[in-house]
């Protein structure tokens, strides 16, 4: 097994370790991440539910109370085979019904069990007056519960086998004193207060509401609602226990439900299991109306951890790219260099002068053993290669000054016209944008003339560096002629070019060169113009957007920079 093929298997054990690493800690944050954020947003969503569901039952409760309270009620209560007393009272019952939200009342009578009732549709108009309770009867059983329990309200969902509707009945007690007469109230339609108060479409959200013994006395499941609560034993109640699981999560709930009726102001939340889903369950207590409201958050649909994969993801492709740069580093540095010191060996023995090493560090083992190498191998060679150095050393320095602008060292406009070139040339080939900015000095002449030209050169120079000292080291700049410079940045970004113009103008009209036997300060500011060149566009075309976007920042007030 050669070198290369361990170094490829020891990257790859590191990469599945690694990755083994990365998932567990990416899912134990994402896993805290949620629980924290859950149960945040539980404990807003309980007490926004909570207000939004309270407030139209509250209303209907004081209105029922009034009801129940009204003064000819009572009266008729008293004496209810009074025909005129009877006449009152209904007229009291339909005033109430037009206040109602649901348009319906009902009035049932202790001592005679008359039911008096009239729904939205004034369907009963002149026959209020429905039927007679029985006692012995199961379906008028909430009534004299209801007085038996002696509580001056009560809320009950129950059907009304004789009306024929399903409601939520607020039930409220008449009394004389201590006395009671009867019970009156109102009913809110349950398949519409379900609708729009208990089931909104929020996915992922569930809510229902419980009395203190756990029956269901609202829920979107009409099925679970624990109808006629009052006239029914514990063990025959439809209970919240339904919907959990385990029995830990039951005994919990019972638990936080027991809490909140000493501390009612609070909101607790626990995590419980419901039909093999993870759900957050947040519980708080309504004391206006003796009910707990519980808000489920199914976890997988409200914040999914497949919301964190791009977190997951990127982590495995920044691992997967580091071991990719190990493996070219190993490649260049050590495996590439050991195959062509081979190489030369070879070479060496056949009588050949090594071609193939390409030079290496002499920091590292493998560079200083290359160095010997070649110091051994070519020293023979040395000295036509140490003149062929520098003949190729004095050609580059001439081909470099015949390119390079003496007075400011930086290219001239030969140079720039060869880079230029080359970049429109690329840019026609391989649709690779660039960036073109042109300045010209604002007043140069004027210093000149006020100074004389040793000023004036060293202001030239005092440009060049500060352009040099904005841009970066890819980007290259040049003494077009006199006072004008060209750089040119290697971006496809209009805004970049746009701001590179703006710091080398802001630099050069900060910079300020002392001259004369009293240091007097010189300055001067540049006019600026960019273009962003583009595929299809000539070299002409480019030089000339960016002459015109000078033209116009000169033409603005100068000391400013126009992008074309």
């Amino acid at each position: 097994m050669n070198l290369k093929t361990r170094f490829m298997l020891l990257m790859l054990a590191l990469f599945v370790i690694a990755a083994a690493i990365v998932w567990v800690l990416v899912r134990q944050l994402s896993e805290s991440i949620v629980e924290e954020w859950a149960t945040r947003y539980a404990e807003k969503q309980v007490l926004y539910d909570k207000g939004r569901t309270l407030q139209p039952i509250l209303r209907e409760i004081a209105l029922s109370r009034q009801f129940a309270t009204s003064q000819q009620l009572l009266e008729w209560a008293h004496n209810p085979s009074d025909d005129t007393l009877t006449q009152k009272a209904i007229t009291e019952m339909e005033t109430f019904r037009r206040n109602f939200s649901d348009h319906s009342y009902f009035v049932a009578l202790l001592d005679s069990g008359r039911y008096y009732h009239n729904n939205a549709e004034n369907e009963y108009a002149d026959q209020q007056y429905r039927y007679t309770l029985d006692p012995e009867r199961s379906a008028d059983r909430w009534f004299y519960d209801i007085v038996q329990q002696n509580r001056d309200m009560h809320l009950n969902v129950n059907p009304d086998v004789e009306l024929g509707v399903t409601k939520l009945w607020i039930d409220m007690l008449m009394r004389d004193g201590e006395r009671i007469l009867g019970v009156a109230g109102t009913g809110l339609d349950l398949t519409h207060f379900l609708n729009d108060v208990v089931d909104p479409t929020d996915p992922g959200i569930t809510r229902l509401f419980i009395d203190h013994d756990g029956a269901i006395q609202l829920f979107r499941d009409q099925n679970l609602i624990d109808f006629a609560s009052i006239t029914k034993a514990s063990a025959d109640k439809k209970t919240v226990d339904r919907l959990f699981s385990d029995h830990e999560d039951r005994q919990a709930v019972r638990e936080l439900m027991q809490q909140l009726a000493k501390t009612p102001d609070q909101v607790l939340s626990r995590f419980v299991t419901i039909d093999n889903r993870r759900h957050l369950a947040g519980i708080a207590y309504l004391p206006e109306i003796g009910w707990y409201e519980i808000t489920l958050l199914d976890l997988d649909v409200i914040l999914p951890l497949s919301h964190f994969t791009g977190i997951l993801l990127s982590f495995g492709l920044m691992l997967l790219i580091s071991l990719f740069m190990l493996h070219i580093a190993l490649s260049r540095f050590v495996i590439r260099p050991l195959g062509q010191l081979e190489s030369a060996m070879d070479e060496i023995r056949q009588g050949h002068a090594p071609s193939t090493l390409a030079p290496i560090s002499s920091k590292s083992e493998i560079g200083r053993l290359t160095t010997h190498f070649q110091t051994m191998a070519h020293a023979v060679q040395r000295s036509r290669e140490e003149l062929e150095t520098k003949v190729l050393e004095r050609t580059k320095a001439l081909e470099l000054q015949s390119k390079t602008d003496p007075l400011t060292d930086l290219l001239n406009r030969r140079g720039m016209q060869e880079r230029l070139e080359s970049q429109t040339e690329q840019l026609e080939r391989e649709g690779r944008a660039f960036g073109l900015i042109w300045l010209d000095l604002d007043g140069f002449k004027d210093v000149n003339d006020r100074f004389g030209h040793e000023a004036g050169d060293r202001i030239l120079v005092g440009v060049a560096q500060q352009i040099r000292s904005v841009i970066r080291p890819y980007d290259s700049a040049a003494r077009w002629g006199g006072d004008e410079f060209l750089v040119l940045i290697q971006t496809e970004q209009r805004d970049l070019v746009h701001q590179l113009c703006e710091r080398v103008r802001e630099a050069v009209e900060a910079h300020q060169v002392f001259y004369g036997g009293d240091q007097e300060p010189v300055s001067i500011t540049l006019s600026a113009g960019s273009h962003l060149a583009r595929e299809g566009e000539s070299l002409e075309t480019i030089l000339h957007s960016a002459d015109q976007a000078l033209y116009q920042a000169k033409a603005a007030g100068r000391n400013r920079c126009i992008a074309s």
